[in-house]
């Protein structure tokens, strides 16, 4: 097994076209012609052209509705919702720089690096939100009293954990200059699986409340900046999709019957916790269907588990049911509105691989 070397900015013995996602061989050198994943470019040049800052949106007519149209429950359901967001992205920031530190293909790290600074960003537009609506000590009171709801941090803690193993597993072997093995990669994969249901799953079910607001003429203009963010998002969450998938390409002892089933009860865990956590979040809430939420919850896990090539948790929730979120949470660019979330297509063959759990035998990227 190759040793994970500590983080190297040039290597004069290697070439510039890269080996492998972890544990391989990279000059460093980013020579945009001649990388082993030509998708990776199409991304980086996608996120440059997404970028955008907070203020663009100009919230005083929201000031307004949040005053004045809004209720009571609504209000706190706002001020939850940005909370919690923050909160999530607020790991965002911090977990993919780690990440990067174990990832020896150029081209991949460079598309990390601006998806760390898109988290930043999304930090800073929830703030945003909450702070022009609150002054700053019922902002802060809003931040701080998310932290204490038993359901939400049970939902967060699924993923959190994990999160914090791969972080600490990467860490520790990049120190110690350890051989990649098995323990290794199995913290990445599980990792990766969290980070996938932090951005495919809690961020894009986090942001239904606030289409919902604007499908009842309520915070158009906040609705509008969470569209920016969704957009991010969905793209984060098909990078990963993809990463997930060379990952289990390159080291095909991950592709294990255990890992898979693994992978669907996580899924299936994850989507049950933020079906519980919802269920008392939307409890009083008018313009959002608990019952029509749960169903989005599935078809959101359904995707994120296409993205990264593996059977889906929920085969009988194949389509968008609720054609309102496509409407509502959607930025149109170029005057088309395309920003419904979608599930890329396998770049490494034609169609979705499927695990084959009859025979037992590994599937086949």
């Amino acid at each position: 097994m190759t040793t994970v070397k500590p983080f190297r900015i040039y290597n004069s013995e290697h070439s510039n076209l890269p080996t492998k996602i972890i544990g391989g061989k990279a000059s460093g050198i980013r020579d945009w012609d001649n990388i082993k994943y030509s998708v990776f470019l199409e991304y980086h040049k996608q996120l440059f052209g997404e970028y955008w800052i907070e203020d663009e949106i100009k919230l005083g007519k929201d000031i307004e509705d949040y005053s004045n149209k809004l209720s009571e429950a609504e209000r706190k359901v706002f001020n939850y919702s940005t909370g919690t967001l923050n909160w999530l992205d607020s790991i965002a920031s911090d977990v993919v720089p780690i990440l990067n530190l174990i990832i020896t293909d150029p081209s991949i790290r460079s598309v990390l690096e601006l998806i760390s600074s898109f988290e930043g960003l999304h930090n800073r537009s929830y703030q945003y939100l909450t702070a022009t609506m609150l002054d700053n000590q019922q902002k802060v009171e809003a931040f701080n009293e998310i932290r204490e709801f038993p359901l939400l941090v049970k939902r967060n803690e699924i993923i959190i954990s994990k999160l914090q193993t791969m972080v600490e597993t990467i860490s520790d072997y990049v120190l110690a200059k350890k051989e990649v093995d098995e323990k290794l990669l199995q913290a990445i994969f599980e990792g990766l699986l969290a980070y996938q249901s932090l951005e495919g799953l809690y961020f894009a079910g986090g942001f239904v409340y606030f289409h919902s607001l604007a499908r009842d003429n309520k915070m158009i203009e906040s609705n509008s900046l969470i569209n920016m963010i969704r957009t991010d998002e969905n793209q984060h969450s098909e990078i990963f999709g993809l990463i997930i998938q060379i990952l289990m390409a390159e080291f095909p002892e991950l592709n294990t019957k255990e890992n898979m089933e693994y992978a669907m009860n996580f899924y299936r865990q994850c989507v049950q916790a933020e079906k519980d956590w919802s269920t008392f979040l939307f409890k009083d809430i008018d313009t959002l269907s608990i019952k029509e939420y749960h169903n989005y919850v599935e078809y959101l896990a359904n995707v994120i588990c296409r993205n990264a090539g593996m059977n889906e948790p929920y085969p009988e929730n194949q389509e968008l049911k609720s054609k309102w979120i496509s409407t509502y949470g959607s930025k149109k660019r170029d005057g088309s509105d395309s920003d419904q979330i979608v599930s890329r297509t396998d770049f490494l063959q034609a169609n979705t691989t499927n695990y084959a759990h009859e025979s037992g035998e590994d599937f086949d990227l």
